[in-house]
């Protein structure tokens, strides 16, 4: 399941098999749900995702400035 993320074997035990189900195979096989691993991803990913090389003139998302609101008036307490 290591290749399945792209990582080595220990990086994997240590990181990620303790948040997914682990499925035992036979004697000493296991087996791990697909959907839990990509769930496992997807929380990594945005936690510590950032995007690929941007288009030349492009901003990455992190560095882009959003307005609060596009209504323009604010609300308070």
């Amino acid at each position: 399941m290591p290749d399945y993320l792209g990582m080595d074997r220990n990086r994997f035990n240590n990181e990620v098999r303790p948040h997914v189900t682990v499925i035992p195979m036979g004697t000493q096989g296991v087996a791990f749900d697909r959907l839990d691993l990509e769930a496992w991803f997807e929380d990594y990913k945005s936690r510590n995702g950032r995007p690929g090389h941007q288009p030349k003139g492009e901003r990455p998302w992190d560095e882009m400035q959003h307005r609060a609101s596009s209504s323009g008036k604010g609300s308070g307490i």
